[in-house]
Formats: structure tokens, C-alpha cells, sequence
């Protein structure tokens, strides 16, 4: 790419070392590119997203299965971690690679999204407080930052825990 415009596609293994230097750059530590190994060794990444300028991955984007208790049938993914490197963020990198992901989330008929991080930041996308659905993150009360995507209208009445794969818990 060149130009200033920006390509989202899927990652690949050979993309791995790169992803994980913009995780780190992008985080200014090393916690969440291990957490992006922890998932990679379990084979937990559902969905992977790059985000390419001038032949360089400047961003990143995983989507992993989580579970609820009690079930909700359909495939329930977690956006974790959302990493754009310093000098490319605030330039549409990271919106572009949540459309995307989120479009093909959509795609693989998946029945519902969630995501820990800012509401004025996800909000845009469609993410709404999981309260509202009466649905909590099962680690911790995390108030209006667990936010979701129902897809599939797959909220009930019952109350129900999201958990991420065990990789999350062990940062």
C-alpha cells in the first residue's frame, strides 16, 4: 500500500512476529502480546485482522470464542486485543479493523460479540452495555466498558456470564 490509505485483510502465521510488535508498541508493554501467544499456542483465534500501510502491519485485531453461562446457542466471540501502533493511531486504523472484523463476524453468523474497552470508542460500532442485557463479565464487575453486539437477539430474560478463554485469566 502506499499513498496514506490503509488495507485490512487476514493475518496469517507469517504476520505473527510483526502483530506481535505492534501489540507492543501499541500497549507500551508485554502483557497483551502474550496474551495474543497464549491464544495462538491454545488455537483460540476464531478471526484475525491486519491492518497494512506502506507494506507494514500498523494494527491488529483478534475476535476469540467466549462462553455463557447459562448457554446461549450460536458462535459468541470476544474482540480482544485492538492494537494500532502509536504513529498510525487516531488515523481510522483501528475503525477500519472493527468494521471489518465485525463484518465478517456477521459473516460467520456469529450470534454475538463482546468487547472490554472504552463505550464513546465502541459505541460507534454498535456496542451497547451488556447490563442492558443483563448480561456481566464472569472475572469482574466491569460496568458500562463490558459491552456487546446481539446479533441474533440471543438475550434472554435469565442472567448470564460471559467468559473468556482461559488465556485472559492468566495475564
Amino acid at each position: 500500500m502506499s499513498g496514506g490509505t490503509h488495507a485490512v485483510g487476514s493475518a496469517n502465521e507469517t504476520d505473527r512476529p510483526f502483530i506481535l510488535s505492534v501489540v507492543n508498541a501499541a500497549f507500551g508493554r508485554d502483557d497483551e502480546a502474550q496474551l495474543v501467544k497464549k491464544l495462538w499456542a491454545a488455537d483460540a483465534v476464531t478471526l484475525e485482522f491486519i491492518a497494512v500501510q506502506d507494506d507494514e502491519i500498523v494494527g491488529y485485531c483478534a475476535f476469540s470464542e467466549v462462553t455463557a453461562k447459562p448457554a446461549i446457542g450460536g458462535l459468541l466471540l470476544g474482540l480482544a486485543p485492538l492494537a494500532v501502533t502509536p504513529g498510525y493511531q487516531s488515523k481510522g486504523v483501528g475503525n477500519a479493523l472493527v468494521e471489518y472484523g465485525l463484518n465478517s463476524c456477521q459473516a460467520r453468523d456469529a450470534a454475538l460479540i463482546v468487547v472490554l474497552g472504552e463505550p464513546a470508542y465502541y459505541g460507534r460500532f454498535g456496542f451497547e452495555p451488556a447490563s442492558k442485557f443483563n448480561i456481566s463479565w464472569a472475572a469482574m464487575d466491569a460496568g458500562d466498558a463490558f459491552q456487546l453486539i446481539d446479533y441474533a437477539d440471543v438475550a434472554g430474560n435469565d442472567a448470564y456470564k460471559i467468559d473468556y478463554h482461559s488465556a485472559f485469566s492468566e495475564l
